[in-house]
């Protein structure tokens, strides 16, 4: 399964979240959460360590945080570049 995240702000810009369940033989689960990020080519250039380096940060993340507050992280942080990336435009 899978989430999407996309701002209405920035076109062409979304985070996919994907997720499997894994079940051991002794009925253990384990999640497990990819982050894939789909970014305009004009923002690749800008900020390309960044997001080449974000889907590992957000396994820590989970590892940290868990999976509920890693994702509202996630999305804060969104926020808070489309909050700037309009600020810039104005």
């Amino acid at each position: 399964d899978y989430l999407v995240i996309r701002s209405p702000e920035l076109s062409g810009f979304e985070l996919m979240i994907v997720w499997k369940i894994y079940v051991d033989e002794e009925g253990r689960v384990t999640p497990v959460l990819d982050l894939l990020p789909r970014i305009p080519v004009q923002a690749l250039q800008d900020k390309k360590a960044a997001i080449e380096n974000g889907p590992q940060c957000f396994r820590n993340m989970l590892l940290l945080l868990g999976i509920e507050a890693s994702i509202e992280s996630l999305i804060k942080s969104v926020a808070e570049k489309c909050t700037e990336h309009n600020r810039k435009s104005m």
